[in-house]
């Protein structure tokens, strides 16, 4: 695979869908951050800034492009005091998952204008900030806009690399799937994560610890979701059982609550976990997100992009 040069087309493709773009952005500062947001300057992506965290849009339709939202972390942590909480503006996970649904907002905004264009916006994917210059290469006409918030600066890229087949959250049908591990004892939550994850990941289920523990005695996964809300028991002791057997002192654990505030998480944490998922606040970019940075893996931008060196 590799970049086709920049052509009048692809440029005239980002110089059109840069106006959805850039009106999103300020709207949604206007309208559900609570602050101003002006367009400084359009500069070329080589001359743009590079903050702290980024996260990456699919478009599809008249071209095959991307859009990056990149912003440092003290606007996010000022942006999760005015929406959220003081209290959280320091959490790491919180401010990483507020920066993608940073994006997630502004991809909605500019839905319905570029609907009218004829292109569709996939889900916002956690990317290194490194890979913006691997998405984006000279040659292919690519600009980032620079807005200056009433929090801070952000930057947002936009730019087509004419007709690349996939770019964003696909893999190829020779990687083999990764398997996961549901354990929770609701019926509709397993069906639900089952449901969001199967087209990626190998995903199983189970209602107890004890079920787990048979389960990976025949088929051990990489990673477990484990619900720690269960009345029947203290479920966060759970991860501890978990990282002490030997069928499973690899696997990676996240847990899954519906408190934020839970002593469970703090002591699932100590006992091995690799990070936490909020029933209650959660895509399926998030989700994925987390497991994959549980799992030590980049993003599937950096996974896919390396193959075209």
């Amino acid at each position: 695979m590799s970049f086709i040069p920049a052509t009048h087309t692809t440029e005239t493709l980002t110089k059109r869908f840069s106006d959805p773009v850039i009106n999103s952005v300020i709207d949604v500062f206007k309208y559900f951050v609570g602050t101003t947001a002006e367009l400084e300057t359009i500069i070329d992506v080589s001359d743009a800034p590079r903050h702290l965290l980024s996260s990456a849009i699919e478009v599809n339709g008249p071209g095959k492009g991307i859009v990056v939202v990149n912003v440092p972390r003290d606007l996010v942590s000022r942006a999760v005091t005015l929406l959220i909480d003081e209290t959280l503006a320091e959490d790491e996970h919180v401010l990483t998952d507020f920066a993608c649904e940073l994006s997630n907002m502004i991809a909605g905004q500019a839905k319905k204008a570029v609907d009218h264009m004829g292109f569709q916006l996939g889900h916002p994917t956690l990317i290194e900030t490194e890979q913006i210059d691997t998405l984006y290469p000279p040659e292919a006409g690519s600009k980032c806009g620079i807005f200056q918030t009433g929090i801070g600066e952000i930057a947002v890229y936009f730019g087509f690399v004419g007709q690349l087949g996939e770019i964003l959250d696909q893999e190829g049908p020779e990687v083999e799937k990764k398997r996961l591990l549901v354990v929770d004892p609701d019926e509709l939550s397993c069906a639900l994560f089952k449901g969001l994850l199967h087209e990626r990941y190998q995903v199983q289920t189970a209602s107890t610890v004890e079920e787990a523990f048979m389960d990976a005695a025949l088929n051990e996964p990489v990673l477990i979701l484990l619900e720690i809300d269960a009345d029947h028991g203290h479920q966060a002791e759970a991860v501890r059982q978990i990282k002490e057997s030997p069928l499973m002192e690899n696997v990676e654990i996240l847990v899954v609550t519906s408190n934020r505030s839970t002593t469970a998480i703090i002591q699932a944490f100590n006992h091995g976990a690799a990070d936490y998922i909020l029933k209650t606040d959660f895509t399926k970019q998030i989700l994925i997100g987390k497991i994959e940075r549980a799992l030590g893996r980049t993003p599937v931008v950096k996974e896919v992009m390396a193959t075209t060196k």
